[in-house]
């Protein structure tokens, strides 16, 4: 993200990993389904913009975010984020869920050696790796082309999944992220990769402090 663009950090777990999104992002609750839902449903209908040519394809992104939103909440997702303009001004719907995730049985081996890049490849399958913040972090990705509009004029939905190890080695942050009715996927996954790389572990005496002190409050998303 350019230092124009606005941004905000926010924790991501229940210790302080924090991460860095653009002013735009809001963090959704996962109190439960309902509460999940209905805050999603008032965000888009916040955020919503102007009818023109693209309404469709943003009303069905909406419902692909809801839905997600319902999802998170079953699948163990401690934080869910999500905006209908990925940069202010930039009307294209994203979310990013993220929860923790053990290292399996197979990649001990390579973590016993301390080979971080061997862990990655062994525990998640067809992986790119590249140098992250703390080390070695794992990508993988998928493009789904579709048709919108009376014109069916084609639009991309790009799927990411990132595999953030801990640098206390306890695990890995798996972050997924998805954006509908994109032109391209190019440019979005690069900012993708920057929002990942911004994620934030603290020192184990932080991690403590953070454990005692009461989490930030997102702004209230009215009806309005």
């Amino acid at each position: 993200m350019t230092e124009a663009v606005e941004a905000k950090q926010l924790r991501i777990s229940d210790g302080d990993a924090r991460i860095v999104l653009p002013g735009t992002w809001v963090r959704v609750p996962l109190d439960s389904e309902e509460v999940a839902t209905a805050f999603a449903k008032r965000l888009a209908k916040r955020q919503a913009g102007k009818a023109d040519r693209m309404a469709r394809a943003r009303r069905e992104a909406v419902v692909e975010l809801v839905n997600s939103a319902r999802e998170a909440v079953n699948i163990g997702v401690h934080t869910y984020l999500m905006s209908l303009e990925i940069l202010p001004g930039i009307p294209f719907p994203a979310a990013l869920l993220l929860r923790d995730e053990e290292w399996p049985e197979v990649s001990r081996s390579a973590l016993a050696e301390g080979d971080i890049r061997t862990a990655l490849t062994t525990a998640f399958a067809e992986i790119e790796v590249s140098e992250g913040r703390y080390g070695p972090v794992g990508r993988r990705w998928e493009m789904a082309r579709h048709t919108v509009g009376e014109d069916d004029e084609e639009f991309l939905t790009l799927r990411l999944e990132y595999f953030v190890p801990h640098p206390s080695g306890a695990g890995v942050v798996m972050a997924r992220a998805n954006m509908s009715n994109v032109p391209s996927g190019e440019p979005f996954a690069t900012l993708f990769d920057e929002i990942i790389d911004s994620i934030t572990f603290p020192e184990p005496d932080e991690a403590r402090q953070g454990d005692a002190a009461s989490p930030e409050q997102e702004p209230a998303v009215t009806s309005a």
